[in-house]
């Protein structure tokens, strides 16, 4: 826990060290005569970042209170020193553009009055700074005087290797909860048994490295003991079960290791070369290990491998076999690991189903499978808290086998406990939350703040990628790099999570980009607690996550209970908070960020955003209550950096917009906001104007239509803006003079337009501004709303094509596609709506290389059928047909040999003749979909019936629902 705080404090130190870099270096600090004072404070800081930095290369659990106090001291200097830091550049920039900007009349009246102001300037910013020096001085004296203690490492080939404190390694403690699991007990899925057969009697291959990879709590740690204690490994005489951790000391691993083996040797000879084996050096341990391995059969497990690193350091120790069938097993919660180290097999382990978290759950409570009638409905809720974690179900299991009276009102009690804190150390839980908390302490620095900001957002809420990156940007949370790849950076950082299993995707894109996640139930917990011990968020709306004993908050969240994924789930307001925490909660004027997330009815009457003067981020999705007031007090907020008001009742903008100088992202996206101010304009740093409204089908996500007259109309002088990187959605028809500036703005990525008047002269001036942005255009939607002859033919005339495109979207009349859109090889994604194309141009997008997914929406194929033929659509993964008035028969013969989902909505009946046929011919084929208004009965017999005899048990749905085979 305690070296988790020391690194994000440090990421705290990190961001601060390079705004007091980029001041030093102005011409501010001189003019306000603290340029010294700002540089001492600048070098204490990063005397105290490195002191961090040591610690954190220490044990993670040996950390005193003074210790964990002097940090958070730390963490708060930092705080308020880039607070000072932020506002300080803004006043002094925004001072000195609105000097310069004055008209004529002003100047003489400016050249009286400017200097009695800046002197009078000069001297709160240089007691300002002086003040924060003085504090930082302090925290460091404090560091001497009460003996914090420092970290270190050992290094081994050029690398630091963290060594835990002798009598310290407490890695087997941490395997407790995991190892004293009766094995009788355990649940595992028909393709774990095969597995671990496949695992035990395959002998006739050379070495293999073999895989498990999952997250904490899965069960990887006794799934190997089980695979280490069969039968038919027992009789390999040489073995061994290695411990890894998070923490490896390298000479301690060899040394278990090399004691395992030859303790298993029947040579007493041997086992006494072993005598003074502390005292060896790494290289002679690996080659010990090298050579008692030599021309035998050998099974190791590598358990909680944390790093390719380790796997490097320990994989010299085994010899490679041709003949001996040796085989070594690694457990990990990285598949980046898996995959560096495995050379055959990765096993993914999932969270169990529900069927089997039940049965696990009743085997620790009752010893059977079976469970009182009175008790199903509560023990169905704890089975899904736990997710399908057998560790979580095991943890929960024992505590509820323990209760004397089985009750449901006992049992009510511990569903409880599981979301309060039942999880803080000590809890009956805790070692739980320990092994769920590797996950979180084994993540770099820069990616702890990052992570920690999940407990942002509430239980079973599903977290957009595209949204949280961006809120991380506007936080601060990336760092290091130029500011145009910032995004690319944090995208990276949400992969990772992923790739480390700590959270779970809930939406992938045909291109395998996850969309949106979530973050497990307990994991969710055990951030949350992480997020308010180290003030890192504050909660309102649950009591039980007030936080308490810290000076000032600095994120918060308000959260209604009940606030889920869907807006479906009805809306309930927070529980009214004591006195003591009411009074409280009104100062919040050093807040940071703001989360109040569907909630439509405003849950602290007291707040008033005016007085949020440091805020960076304000999301308000969802809110209902947000009033013309409150916009224009958000409009005050000189540092706000991210606003979202999306799927609020705002239906304007005040003028007063045009004062975020610092704002990034607009999203006004499912408002009833269309037209905007002309301050709008004066938002030079915006890169993400997101705006419009989407119309879904309710049982597929992936099938939409823009609603018209949703997109946004701008004013005069978007040449002005010239940092925007994404623009949805833009309405072209109401100037055509705003569309001739549009192609000044050379770093906009994703531009999505439509034009609402008939005929197709509007898109000449937005034509001739896109061929001046084919350079860095990668997402485009056209669209035509309005039916007309003409519609989008004004585009086989763009001179300069967008040459690293990759998603398209039209929606208006072609009747044949520009050749600049069938001779592109970089094109993934295409949708395609009332273009009414003919067999023709379908044949031609087949020779696209890289198309991924195709979406055929309404009239936009006129022929009556579909054919696949061989060698066509090469990389084809998803295909929706939704609803084209002349299709009667879709056929794969030989083409799009890797489709893995199809979705269909089928207008008319297509008879015996027509539907679905060549389905055989899609061995990549995983999903089938039905959705849209009419489902034709004989249709989804022909597909069932053909989907038996597919060789991948091939899933089909019905708006959204399984349909079992017959």
């Amino acid at each position: 826990m305690e070296a988790a705080v020391v690194s994000s404090t440090e990421g705290v130190l990190r961001i601060l060290l390079g705004k007091l870099g980029d001041v030093v270096a102005s011409k501010y600090a001189l003019v306000c005569g603290v340029h010294e004072e700002i540089q001492e404070l600048k070098d204490d800081l990063e005397s105290m970042n490195a002191c961090l930095r040591d610690l954190a290369a220490g044990s993670d659990d040996n950390h005193s209170e003074q210790t964990k106090t002097w940090m958070k001291q730390v963490r708060e200097v930092a705080y308020d020193a880039e607070d000072y830091i932020d506002t300080f550049r803004l006043h002094h920039r925004g001072h000195h553009r609105d000097y310069y900007n004055s008209n004529l009349v002003m100047v003489s009246l400016h050249r009286i009055i400017r200097p009695l102001k800046t002197l009078r300037a000069m001297h709160g910013v240089a007691k300002k700074i002086r003040d924060l020096k003085a504090r930082a001085m302090r925290v460091s004296e404090r560091r001497l005087r009460y003996k914090v203690e420092t970290g270190g490492g050992a290094t081994f080939d050029g690398q630091v290797v963290a060594r835990s404190a002798p009598g310290c390694y407490n890695d087997w403690d941490r395997r407790l909860p995991a190892l004293n699991i009766d094995e009788s007990q355990l649940v595992w899925s028909e393709e774990t048994a095969k597995y671990i057969s496949s695992l035990e009697r395959d002998d006739s291959a050379p070495r293999k490295v073999v895989s498990i990879v999952g997250s904490g709590g899965l069960g990887k740690t006794t799934l190997a003991l089980t695979v280490y204690n069969s039968p038919m490994v027992k009789g390999i005489p040489t073995r061994a079960f290695v411990a890894v951790s998070q923490n490896y000391d390298l000479h301690i691993l060899l040394q278990s290791l090399l004691t395992q083996l030859v303790g298993n040797a029947k040579e007493e000879a041997t086992k006494s070369h072993l005598r003074d084996v502390e005292t060896w050096e790494i290289s002679k341990l690996i080659t010990e290990c090298n050579t008692h391995l030599q021309h035998k059969r050998y099974f190791i497990v590598l358990d909680d491998l944390w790093s390719s690193e380790a796997w490097k350091h320990l994989k010299a120790a085994f010899p490679y076999d041709t003949k001996q069938s040796s085989r070594i097993l690694i457990t990990t919660r990285s598949h980046h690991v898996a995959e560096s180290c495995s050379s055959h097999t990765i096993y993914k382990m999932d969270p169990l189903p529900e069927k089997e978290s039940k049965e696990l759950l009743f085997k620790r409570v009752f010893q059977k499978n079976e469970c009182p009638k009175e008790l199903e409905g509560i023990c169905q809720s704890i089975v899904q808290k736990c997710g399908g974690l057998p560790l979580a179900i095991v943890s929960v299991g024992g505590m509820l086998s323990r209760m004397e009276n089985k009750t449901a009102a006992e049992w009510a009690k511990m569903q409880n406990r599981l979301s309060g804190y039942e999880l803080e150390p000590g809890g009956n839980m805790g070692g739980m939350r320990r092994i769920l908390s590797l996950s979180y302490n084994d993540l770099p620095y820069h990616l702890k703040a990052c992570f920690l900001y999940l407990s942002i957002f509430p239980e079973s809420y599903e977290i957009k990628r595209g949204p949280l990156v961006r809120q991380w940007v506007a936080e601060g949370f990336i760092g290091g790099t130029h500011e145009s790849n910032m995004e690319k950076v944090a995208e990276s950082h949400f992969a990772e999570f992923v790739s480390r299993s700590i959270v779970t995707p809930t939406r992938i894109a045909t291109t395998g980009v996850v969309r949106a996640c979530k973050a497990h139930d307990i994991m969710l917990e055990v951030i949350t607690y992480k997020s308010i011990q180290e003030n890192f968020i504050s909660f309102v709306g649950n009591q039980q996550y007030m936080a308490a004993g810290h000076d000032k908050i600095r994120r918060l969240s308000i959260r209604a209970h009940g606030s889920g994924s869907s807006d479906k789930e009805k809306e309930v307001r927070p529980k009214r908070i004591n006195k003591e925490h009411e009074d409280r909660s009104m100062n919040f004027s050093h807040a940071r960020s703001l989360s109040i997330l569907r909630c439509k009815n405003r849950p602290l009457p007291m707040i008033r955003f005016a007085k949020l003067k440091l805020l960076r981020v304000l999301d308000l999705e969802g809110c209902k209550w947000l009033s013309e007031e409150d916009l224009k007090e958000i409009c005050k907020l000189s540092l706000l950096r991210y606003l979202s008001l999306r799927g609020t009742s705002v239906s304007q903008l005040p003028e007063q917009v045009g004062k975020l100088k610092e704002l990034l992202t607009l999203d006004v996206r499912e408002t009833s906001i269309t037209k905007l101010p002309k301050t709008i304009t004066q938002l030079g740093s915006l890169k993400h104007l997101l705006g419009g409204r989407y119309v879904h089908y309710p049982s597929i996500s992936r099938v939409k239509a823009l609603e018209r007259n949703s997109a946004l109309i701008i004013p005069r002088g978007l040449k002005k803006m010239k940092s925007l990187q994404k623009i949805a959605h833009l309405d072209i028809g109401s100037s055509s003079l705003k569309m001739e500036e549009l192609g000044d703005l050379s770093q906009v990525t994703k531009l999505c337009a439509i034009n609402n008047e008939p005929g197709g002269e509007k898109w000449k001036p937005f034509v001739a501004s896109l061929s001046k942005m084919c350079d860095s255009i990668r997402h485009l939607s056209i669209i035509q709303s309005t039916k007309t002859d003409k519609g989008l033919k004004v585009f086989w005339e763009l001179k300069s094509t967008p040459v690293f495109l990759e998603k398209l979207y039209l929606w208006g009349t072609l009747k044949a596609l520009p050749p600049w859109v069938l001779n592109h090889s970089n094109l993934v994604d295409l949708s395609l709506r009332e273009n009414f194309l003919g067999r023709e141009s379908l044949k031609q997008l087949g020779d696209l290389p890289c198309l991924l997914s195709l979406r055929l929406y309404s009239e936009s194929y006129v022929g009556e059928e579909l054919c696949f033929k061989q060698n066509k659509f090469p990389s084809l993964k998803q295909l929706i047909i939704d609803n084209l008035s002349y299709l009667e028969k879709v056929s794969f013969q030989g083409g799009a040999t890797r489709l893995e989902r199809l979705a269909l909505a089928f207008f008319k009946d297509p008879g015996a003749e027509g539907g679905i046929c060549g389905i055989k011919e899609l061995p990549k084929l995983k999903e089938i979909e039905f959705f849209g208004g009419v489902i034709v009965d004989s249709l989804v017999e022909t597909v069932r019936s053909e989907v038996k005899e597919h060789p991948n048990k091939v899933r089909v749905y019905m708006h959204g629902q399984p349909i079992e085979h017959a």
